[in-house]
C-alpha cells in the first residue's frame, strides 16, 4: 500500500472499528479537547491584556491646560459594601465644553449619578437595600463597557457643584505611561505561565495513548495481512490524528462556549469581557500544528518497546532499564538557568527564568518513571492486593506514572507560586472588618458639628471618641480639641478637667507652647484665626503600644480651653464601635456620612490599606488562580479518561483473576495501590521541585523564602483526593470486567 492508503486505512479504523473504536475516539477527544480549550485561553492572554490597556488609555486624564477648553473637576474616592470596593468619581463641569469621561454620554449634573451595570444590579437587588441610601434617587444612566476594566466593576460617576476640590482635566484618552511590573509580580507571572501550561502538553501526549493495547492488536492483524513495520506505524499515526482533529474541534467549541459566558466568571476582582478572550491567529495556527504533532510523537514513542508481528503483539517481558542521564540533565539544566543572579528586567533574564522553570517542571514526568522503577524493583511480599499492584508496576510502570505525572506538575507549580507569594501575603493581606473593630471617620472640609452629629445618631454606636484639629502655622504642629474621655483614652493623662491643655511628650515641637502665647490656626479651608493659649500645657505620653484611636496632634485642648476657636472647618476625626455583633455596622456608618460625599471617609482602625503594588499582586494571584482551576479540571477529567481506559485494557487479566477465585475487592485495592504508589512518589518529587523553584526564584526578590507548609499539605491532600476519586470511579468497570460472561466474550 502507498503512504496515502496507509493513512486512509488508519482514518477508517479510528471511526469504523465498531463500538470499541468509538469509545476510544470519544475518550481521546475529551482529553485533547480540554487541553486545546485551555491552550486557546492562554493564546488569548495577549489580546486580553491589550484590550485592558486600551480601556485604560481611553480613561487616561490629560491635565495639560488648554485655553479653549473648560476643564472638568475630578475627584476619586473608594467606598466599600460588604467587602466589595466601589469606585466613586465626583465630577463637575466648569463649562459646556468640559471633556466627558469615557463611557458616559454626558457629564452628570449636580445630584445625578451614573453607575456601572453591575452596581445597578446590586442596587436593584434585595442585598442593595442597605446600599441605596448612599445614592440619592434613581441612577441617571449606565457606564458603558469601554470605561470599565472588568465586567463586574462597581463604579459610579457622581455630579457635584462647584465646591468640588480636585484636579482639572482637559481631555481623556491618549498615551497612558505604564509603570513597569514589580520584580516580584514579574517573577510570579513567569513561573505561573510555565507551571500552568506545562501540564497541558503532558495531558495531550497522555490522552493520545488511549486505546494503545487494542490498537496494537489491530496492527498485528495488519502485519498478518502483509503490512510492513513502517506501514503499521503510519496507520497508528493516522488513527491518532483522527483523535487530534476531533479534539481540536471539541476544544474550539468548548472555548467558544466559555467565551460566551466569560463575563459572568469573575475570580475575586479579576474578570474579562467576551471580546477580550480572542486568541491571536498565529498562535491558533501554532496550536493546530503542535497538538497533532505531539499526539503522533507520543504514539510512535509508545511503540518503541512494542514489537508488532503477524501472530500478535510482543512487549518486552522485563521492564526497560530507563536511562537516567537525560532526565537528570533536565533538572541540572533548570538549576543552572535559575542559579545566576540575573537582572530580571532584561529579556535574557526572563527567557532564562522561563526556560529554567520549564526544565524543572518537565523533569517531573521524566524522572517519575525512572524513580518508580528503582522504588518498586526490590519490593517483595505484602498483602495480595499490594503484591498485584507491585507486580503490575514492575512490569509496566510507565502507564501509572504517566497517569499521575501531569497532576504532580500542577502540584509542583502551585507550590512554587504559593511559596513565592507567601512572603508578600503576610504584609499585603488586608484584614476584614469584624463587628468588634473600631470604625474611624475622617472628615476634611465638611462642617465638623454636622459630621459628628451624624455619627452620634448611628443606632448601636458606643465608645464614641472625637477630635477636631487645626494647624498651628508658627510651630508646624496640629492642635486637637477633644473631651476628657477621648484624651484619657488616647494618652496616659492621670487626670483631666475641662479647661486643661496637654502636650504630647514625644512631640518635641509641641513642648514649646506656654500660657499667653498667641498662635495662628488654619483649618482645611485655609482660613486663619489668631488664638491665645489660656494655660501652660501639661506633658503627657501616649499609651504603651499605641492606641486604637490616634489623636494625631501634639497639642490637645479640652472644649473650655478652646473657647473662641472657630471649629467649623476643622478636620474631624471620630471613632466608635458597635454595641452589638452587627456585621453591617460599618455599612450604616458609611450611609450616615454619605451626604458629605468626598468630604468624609470611613476606615477600620488597625486595618491595613492595600497599596497599588498590593492590588497588583492580588490581580496576579487571582489570574493564576483562575488558570489553576482550569488545569485542575483538565487533570481530573484526563485522569478519569485514563483510569477507564486502563481498566478496559486489562479486562482479560481482571476476568482471569476473578475466574481463579481472586475477590473483586482485592483487585480494586490493587488498583488503589497501583495509582497510589506513583502518586505518593510524585508528590515527594513535586514538593522538592516546587520549593526548589521558589528558592531559586526568590533570589531576585527582597523577601526571604517562606514555605506555607499548611498550604503544601492542602495541595498534596487535594492531589491524593483527586486520584482516589478517579480510581474509585473505575470500580464499576472493574466489577463489570470481573464477570465470567465478560471473560468469555474477550
Amino acid at each position: 500500500m502507498s503512504a496515502r492508503e496507509d493513512l486512509t486505512l488508519g482514518f477508517r479504523l479510528a471511526v469504523g472499528g465498531g463500538r470499541g473504536s468509538i469509545v476510544r475516539l470519544v475518550l481521546g477527544t475529551v482529553g485533547i479537547g480540554l487541553a486545546v480549550a485551555i491552550l486557546l485561553v492562554a493564546a488569548s492572554a495577549g489580546n486580553a491584556y491589550e484590550s485592558r490597556q486600551q480601556r485604560e488609555r481611553a480613561a487616561y486624564a490629560n491635565f495639560h491646560a488648554t485655553s479653549d477648553i473648560s476643564p472638568l473637576t475630578f475627584t476619586e474616592q473608594t467606598t466599600e459594601f460588604r467587602g466589595e470596593p466601589i469606585g466613586l468619581r465626583y465630577v463637575h463641569a466648569t463649562g459646556p465644553d468640559s471633556p466627558v469621561p469615557p463611557g458616559l454620554d454626558r457629564i452628570p449634573a449636580p445630584g445625578e449619578v451614573v453607575v456601572s451595570p453591575r452596581l445597578k444590579e446590586l442596587l436593584d437587588s434585595d442585598a442593595g437595600e442597605l446600599l441605596r441610601p448612599r445614592f440619592a434617587g434613581e441612577p441617571a444612566g449606565l457606564i458603558k463597557a469601554e470605561a470599565l476594566r472588568n465586567p463586574g466593576d462597581l463604579a459610579a460617576y457622581v455630579g457635584t457643584d462647584g465646591s468640588l476640590p480636585g484636579s482639572p482635566i482637559y481631555a481623556f484618552g491618549g498615551y497612558a505611561p505604564g509603570e513597569p511590573l514589580p520584580v516580584g509580580v514579574l517573577v510570579v507571572l513567569l513561573i505561573g505561565i510555565i507551571a500552568l501550561l506545562t501540564p497541558v502538553f503532558i495531558f495531550i501526549g497522555t490522552s493520545s495513548r488511549v486505546g494503545g493495547a487494542e490498537r496494537d492488536r489491530r496492527l498485528a492483524a495488519l502485519r498478518l495481512a502483509g503490512a510492513t513495520a513502517w506501514q503499521v506505524r503510519r496507520v497508528a499515526a493516522a488513527e491518532t490524528l483522527v483523535s487530534a482533529a476531533t479534539g481540536l474541534l471539541a476544544g474550539a467549541g468548548l472555548f467558544l462556549l466559555l467565551r460566551g459566558q466569560i463575563a459572568e466568571l469573575q475570580v475575586f476582582r479579576f474578570g474579562l469581557f467576551p471580546a477580550d478572550l480572542t486568541p491571536s491567529w498565529p498562535l491558533v495556527v501554532l496550536i493546530a500544528l503542535i497538538v497533532p504533532a505531539l499526539t503522533v510523537v507520543a504514539t510512535l514513542a509508545a511503540q518503541r518497546h512494542t514489537i508488532v508481528e503477524p501472530l500478535g503483539t510482543v512487549r518486552e517481558a522485563s521492564p526497560v532499564r530507563r536511562r537516567s542521564w537525560w532526565r537528570l540533565l533536565l533538572v541540572a539544566a533548570g538549576i543552572a538557568l535559575l542559579v545566576p543572579d540575573y537582572a530580571i528586567g532584561s529579556e535574557l533574564a526572563r527567557a532564562a527564568m522561563m526556560a529554567g522553570a520549564l526544565s524543572l517542571l518537565v523533569g517531573i514526568p521524566a524522572l517519575l518513571p525512572w524513580l518508580l522503577d528503582r522504588a518498586v524493583s526490590r519490593i517483595r511480599g505484602g498483602p495480595p492486593a499490594f503484591q498485584l499492584a507491585i507486580r503490575r508496576l514492575q512490569t509496566d510502570s510507565g502507564t501509572p506514572s504517566r497517569v499521575v505525572a501531569g497532576l504532580c506538575v500542577v502540584v509542583a507549580g502551585a507550590i512554587a507560586l504559593q511559596s513565592l507569594l507567601a512572603g508578600q501575603a503576610a504584609f499585603y493581606t488586608a484584614r476584614h472588618f469584624s463587628p468588634n473593630d473600631a470604625v474611624q471617620v475622617n472628615s476634611y472640609g465638611a462642617p465638623a458639628d454636622e459630621v459628628l452629629a451624624a455619627v452620634r445618631e448611628i443606632p448601636g454606636a458606643q465608645d464614641f471618641r472625637s477630635l477636631r484639629s487645626l494647624l498651628a502655622l508658627e510651630a508646624g504642629v496640629f492642635v486637637g480639641v477633644a473631651d476628657c474621655a477621648t484624651i484619657k483614652a488616647t494618652t496616659e493623662a492621670p487626670a483631666c478637667a475641662d479647661g486643661d491643655v496637654f502636650t504630647l511628650a514625644d512631640g518635641q515641637r509641641g513642648t514649646k507652647f506656654h500660657s499667653g502665647q498667641t498662635v495662628t490656626l488654619a483649618d482645611d479651608a485655609k482660613r486663619e484665626q489668631r488664638w491665645t493659649l489660656p494655660a501652660d500645657p501639661r506633658p503627657v505620653t501616649g499609651p504603651p503600644g499605641g492606641a486604637a484611636f490616634d489623636p494625631g496632634a501634639q497639642l490637645l485642648l479640652t472644649p473650655a480651653a478652646a473657647a473662641g476657636i472657630d471649629l467649623t472647618g476643622a478636620a474631624t476625626n471620630a471613632s466608635l464601635r458597635s454595641s452589638t455583633a452587627d456585621p453591617d455596622f460599618i455599612e450604616r456608618v458609611r450611609n450616615a456620612i454619605a451626604p458629605f460625599a468626598w468630604r468624609a471617609q470611613v476606615t477600620t482602625v488597625d486595618g491595613k490599606k492595600q497599596t497599588d503594588e498590593a492590588r497588583m499582586y492580588t490581580d496576579v494571584r487571582d489570574g493564576l488562580f483562575a488558570g489553576a482551576l482550569l488545569i485542575l479540571l483538565l487533570a481530573g477529567v484526563s485522569l478519569l479518561v485514563l483510569a477507564q481506559e486502563q481498566v478496559r485494557e486489562r479486562r482479560r487479566a481482571i476476568g482471569a483473576l476473578a475466574a481463579t477465585g481472586v475477590p473483586v475487592r482485592v483487585v480494586m485495592r490493587s488498583l488503589l495501590w497501583q495509582n497510589g504508589i506513583p502518586l505518593l512518589l510524585g508528590i515527594v518529587v513535586a514538593i522538592v521541585t516546587g520549593v526548589g523553584i521558589a528558592a531559586l526564584a526568590t533570589r531576585v526578590l527582597t523577601n526571604p523564602l517562606v514555605v506555607d507548609w499548611a498550604g503544601v499539605g492542602a495541595l498534596a491532600g487535594a492531589a491524593v483526593a483527586v486520584v482516589l476519586v478517579v480510581t474509585a470511579s473505575a470500580f464499576p468497570a472493574v466489577r463489570s470486567a470481573a464477570r465470567l460472561e465478560s471473560l468469555r466474550t474477550e
